[in-house]
Order: structure tokens, then C-alpha cells, then sequence
């Protein structure tokens, strides 16, 4: 009796940890919320039958919706070979039993071909299914070998390079994923290609917009960018976008955050993997639009740019740049740090991007003694050290006198996981000018 009691207590108790676990479990996938950021807005959303996708749709979901049927096809297909194997079978089976009855009887020529083909049949569909099963086990042994070959190139196919310069892709031509042989070619047409966006000086057709408005909405898109943890090309495009539209369609002042927002909501389909949603932007935009405005500024910017979203940027040329500098992770930061910074600045772009990034990363070297203009760095880049220096005195002015009320830059590469370079001193004009 006292066994049986202590039998259903213990049932009890553990019904009721499981049921507490339970609902444990349902309240952390309710409640939690993410720890660093900005809270988005769409994560706190009531309606239960919206989820988070990509702003494209589910094209990854759709493609592996429909692999999952094709490899139920295969499967049937292969659960119903043997089935027809041993239909055949019997046939044969049935065949031959009638033989052995009849086999007083004089023998039919025509069912002799019939069970001949049936025969034939079952060896050639067993032969089949055997070479089918060969070439797939072949295919995935030849793909799990091709992970370990080692690229070669034909010499046509790389850019000549002079002996006095370092062929920085040299070392990275055995490796697929590096795309070393193209990378000199892809950066020539990002240049040529740049000049298809330059932007003009568009403030005098704007009545309503300044440029400490412009750099105000820099401020704040970096602040946003570093909330929702977004790339920093993201950042850059949205900034190319704004400039874009600007420069072709006026805009009163109560909507240049909305043309700001709906820019960057673009960037981010354009660049990131996980996009945020219409929702997350109308909550940092603290609900001064609605959804239905939103959704035809978004229009409205890509008729406008005609849906060319391809931008050469300058934080593109920059990257590569330091690299083909061998410059260190320090010296490439205070460049960002330095290129950042030049997007609040309206007067700077009229000049192009790969002369921005090949104007900060010099003036990052000479803040940081990281030696001079190479030959290497003026056949990449296609600039000489003095085709930048009047664009570096304007960026060292800059760093002298930046906007006391917006400081959001300067906070962030203060930080230490930037190493905190924006605390780097300016350089004066007897320093800048030195070789």
C-alpha cells in the first residue's frame, strides 16, 4: 500500500515538473529578448502567424521545400523499382510452373520470347538500379574530392604585373573562394564604373535641406547601423542612396529621415544576409510614418536610381587597398575611422570613391607611421601621393575640427574593440606635407 502511494506521488511530481518545464520552456521562447542592440521591433510582434523571413521572400525555404521533393521522388521512384522487379518475377515464376504441368505439350515459341524479355527485363533493371547506385556513390566521392583539389590557373589569365610591384594575389591564386586572378579586373570595372554615379552638388536645388541636415541623418544612420548591427557596406549605400535620390528629386524637411530610412531598408536587402523588417524601421523612426508611406518612398527611390543598386563604394576600394598595402588591422581602422567620418561632410562628394578610400588610408599610414605611397599602391590604386594631398588636407582639417553635436562616430571608434583610433591625434601641416 505505502509502495503504491509513494508510486503515484512520485508520478505526480514528476507530471507537475514536467508541466512546469513545459511552460518554463514556452515563456523563454515568448519572452527573451536579444541582449545587445537595439530591440526590433518586429521581434515583439502579437500576431503569431507573421515570422521573420528574408525581405526577398523565402527563396531559401522555397528551394529547399522543393529539394526535400525532389529527393521524395527519387526515393519512390527507387521504393518502386524493386516492386516492379518482383511483378516480372512472378510472371516468370507462374511461366515456368505452367511449363513444368505442360510439359507433355508441344512448347509456344511466343511465350518462350515473353519470358525470355521478362527475364531480360529483370536482369536489365537490376543492371540499372546497380550503375545508378555506382554513379551516385561516384558523384558524392568526386564532390568530396573536389573539396581538396588544388585551382590552377593558366597564365593568360592572370594580370601582368610589374617586377617592382608586390603581386599581393599571388598568394591566394590556389584558393577558390579568394577569387584572386579576378579581383584586379573587378576593381578596374568598379572604377570605370564609379563614374556612372558621381554625384553632383545638389544643395542649391533643395529650398528645404541643409547640409548640417544631411550630416545630422549621417549621425543618424551610423547610430542605427551600429544598433541593428548591420555591415558597414549597408551603411555606405544607404548614404550613396540618399545622395542619389537627393540630387534628382527634392524633398521637404519632414521627410528626409523617411528618404534616410527607406534608403538604408534598401542597403540592407542589398547586402544582408537577414534584412530588418518594415516594422523595425517605422519603430527607430519612432512611428512618424506609417507603413503605406514607407513602402512608396522605398518606390519612389528605386524608379528614381532605376533600380541600379550596384554602387562601386568607397569602403570597397578601401579594403582592398589595405590589403594591397599589407597595412595592419590598426591602420586599416583608423582609415574607416577616417572614411566614416567624411560621410557627414556634403563636400565631399563631388570626389570619387576610390579617391576617398586612397585619400583616408594614406592619412591613416602617415597618423600612424606605417610608411609611405608605394609604386605597389599607385599601380593598384591608380593614384600618385601627390593626387591626394590636397583631398588629405581637407580630411585632416576634419579630424581638427569635427561636429561637436554629432559624435556618434567618434564614440563608437573610441570603443577598444576599434582600437580606439578616433583618440589618434591629427597631423599638423609640416607633418602632412612631409615625404
Amino acid at each position: 500500500m505505502m509502495n503504491a502511494r509513494k508510486s503515484n506521488l512520485a508520478k505526480g511530481a514528476d507530471s507537475r515538473k514536467s508541466k512546469s518545464q513545459s511552460n518554463q520552456i514556452h515563456q523563454d521562447e515568448v519572452s527573451v529578448q536579444p541582449q545587445s542592440g537595439m530591440k526590433r521591433q518586429g521581434d515583439s510582434m502579437l500576431d503569431p502567424n507573421q515570422k521573420r523571413r528574408p525581405a526577398f521572400g523565402d527563396i531559401t525555404n522555397a528551394i529547399t521545400d522543393k529539394n526535400v521533393q525532389m529527393k521524395k521522388d527519387k526515393d519512390l521512384k527507387k521504393s518502386r523499382l524493386p516492386t516492379k522487379i518482383l511483378e516480372v518475377t512472378k510472371v516468370v515464376n507462374k511461366t515456368e510452373k505452367k511449363k513444368k504441368e505442360k510439359s507433355t505439350k508441344k512448347k509456344d515459341p511466343a511465350s518462350e520470347n515473353t519470358i525470355t524479355l521478362s527475364q531480360d527485363a529483370v536482369i536489365s533493371s537490376s543492371q540499372e538500379s546497380v550503375v545508378s547506385s555506382s554513379q551516385e556513390s561516384t558523384s558524392s566521392s568526386t564532390s568530396e574530392s573536389d573539396l581538396n583539389t588544388t585551382f590552377t590557373v593558366d597564365d593568360g589569365e592572370i594580370e601582368n604585373v610589374p617586377e617592382t610591384v608586390d603581386d599581393v594575389d599571388r598568394e591566394n591564386r590556389a584558393d577558390i573562394a579568394q577569387c584572386a586572378i579576378y579581383a584586379p579586373f573587378i576593381f578596374r570595372y568598379y572604377k570605370e564604373r564609379e563614374l556612372q554615379f558621381m554625384v553632383p552638388m545638389y544643395m542649391d536645388n533643395q529650398p528645404s535641406l541643409t547640409s548640417n541636415m544631411r550630416a545630422i541623418l549621417v549621425d543618424w544612420l551610423v547610430e542605427v547601423q551600429e544598433n541593428f548591427e548591420l555591415n558597414h557596406e549597408t551603411l555606405y549605400l544607404a548614404v550613396k542612396l540618399v545622395d542619389t535620390y537627393l540630387s534628382k528629386e527634392k524633398v521637404a524637411k519632414e521627410n528626409l529621415q523617411l528618404v534616410g530610412a527607406a534608403s538604408l531598408f534598401v542597403a540592407c536587402k542589398f547586402d544582408e544576409r537577414c534584412p530588418p523588417l518594415v516594422e523595425d524601421f517605422l519603430f527607430i523612426c519612432d512611428d512618424a510614418y506609417n507603413r503605406d508611406q514607407f513602402l512608396t518612398m522605398e518606390r519612389s527611390l528605386l524608379i528614381t536610381i532605376g533600380f541600379d543598386i550596384g554602387m562601386p563604394l568607397s569602403y570597397r576600394f578601401l579594403r582592398r587597398y589595405a590589403k594591397c598595402a599589407r597595412a595592419s588591422m590598426e591602420t586599416l581602422t583608423l582609415s574607416r575611422y577616417i572614411l566614416e567620418m567624411s560621410l557627414m561632410e556634403y563636400k565631399f562628394i563631388k570626389y570619387r570613391e576610390s579617391k576617398q578610400a586612397a585619400a583616408c588610408l594614406y592619412l591613416a599610414m602617415k597618423m600612424k607611421n606605417a610608411g609611405d605611397w608605394s609604386e605597389t599602391l599607385e599601380h593598384y590604386t591608380g593614384y600618385k601621393a601627390s593626387d591626394l594631398l590636397s583631398f588629405m588636407k581637407e580630411l585632416n582639417s576634419m579630424l581638427i575640427s569635427p561636429p561637436r553635436q554629432l559624435n556618434t562616430i567618434h564614440s563608437k571608434y573610441s570603443h577598444a574593440v576599434f582600437y580606439e583610433v578616433a583618440k589618434t591625434a591629427p597631423l599638423s601641416e609640416a607633418e602632412l606635407t612631409s615625404s
